[in-house]
């Protein structure tokens, strides 16, 4: 790196307004709400400023929580690993914009601890589908909703020989065009016993909006947990199913994720529940998450 000697730069100080400028130019303009202005064009080149670094954030001056100092209140530095800037708020060291930059093009809603729901399929009979709800408030931290989406109650067919019903907070309606990545992770819990058919599943589904206002039905995608058992007989009580698929999704248009199941399977008790209490709520949550990857 070339070493410059600072005597050398050009330092204007407009006395009346008690303004600097920094420059390696004769001159440079002032604006006149400026107290510092550094001026970056020279030789017909463009140049920037570098503020102190340090390796890692645990580097920063008082990062511990411990240590404050509210009159550095301001002070910003780079953090070069991750190639981000942080700034002082008195207290602790913030990067927020950067680290709320995913968010911005990102939707997240969470379940409630107490909406563990399950489906039973027992001898030959099963065909009962049920939705997924995801009632958790929006908080703006672990949840978030930036794009706009609105959280409906989906009316899911009963299948089989049970009636339609309607499950709260598990249809989601798009409010802006563009090509979504959508991530669904559900917690899970499964039981068998003498299995030889596949039972439950859960499933992703869209609603595309037509031109006569009716939609068009779409599996997106079916999946299950994992299920430790032998000849079918066994299960887990702390497993979990995720899927990740994408679609290009216009306005109207709706989501809803449910537990589908055969109309028959050849079983004597087979069970899957999308599990849920305070712990899971808390840190292993079921969630839905919509990414706008592109217009």
């Amino acid at each position: 790196m070339k070493k410059i000697n600072t005597s050398l730069m050009l330092i204007i100080v407009n006395l009346a307004f008690s303004q600097v400028g920094v420059s390696k130019n004769p001159t440079v303009e002032i604006h006149n709400k400026a107290i510092l202005q550094i001026d970056g064009k020279y030789g017909g080149k463009n140049f920037g400023m570098m503020l102190p670094e340090v390796s890692s954030p645990d580097n920063l001056p008082l990062y511990a929580p411990a240590a404050s100092d509210p009159e550095m209140t301001g002070m910003m530095m780079f953090e070069k690993t991750h190639a981000t800037f942080y700034s002082y708020d008195g207290a602790k060291w913030n990067n927020e914009p950067t680290a709320a930059d995913f968010k911005i093009k990102q939707s997240r809603f969470l379940s409630n601890a107490d909406e563990e729901i399950s489906v039973v399929c027992v001898l030959l009979g099963c065909g009962r589908h049920v939705g997924l709800g995801f009632s958790a408030p929006v908080d703006g931290q672990k949840s978030y909703n930036n794009l706009g989406i609105i959280r409906e109650t989906a009316v899911v067919p009963g299948g089989g020989l049970y009636t339609d019903q309607s499950f709260d907070n598990a249809k989601f309606v798009i409010n802006q065009a563009g090509v979504y990545d959508i991530y669904l992770n559900v917690p899970s819990k499964t039981g068998g016993a003498v299995s030889l058919t596949s039972g439950p599943q859960y499933q992703l589904r869209a609603y595309l909006k037509q031109p006569d206002n009716s939609f068009n039905e779409v599996k997106l995608t079916t999946f299950s947990p994992d299920y430790y058992g032998i000849l079918g007989i066994g299960g887990d009580t702390n497993t979990a199913a995720f899927t990740t698929t994408r679609i290009r999704l216009n306005p109207g248009d709706y989501i809803v994720s449910r537990i589908q199941s055969p109309l028959a399977t050849v079983s004597v008790v087979v069970t899957l529940t999308a599990a849920t209490n305070t712990n899971i709520a808390s840190f292993y949550p079921r969630e839905i998450i919509f990414t706008k990857v592109s217009d």
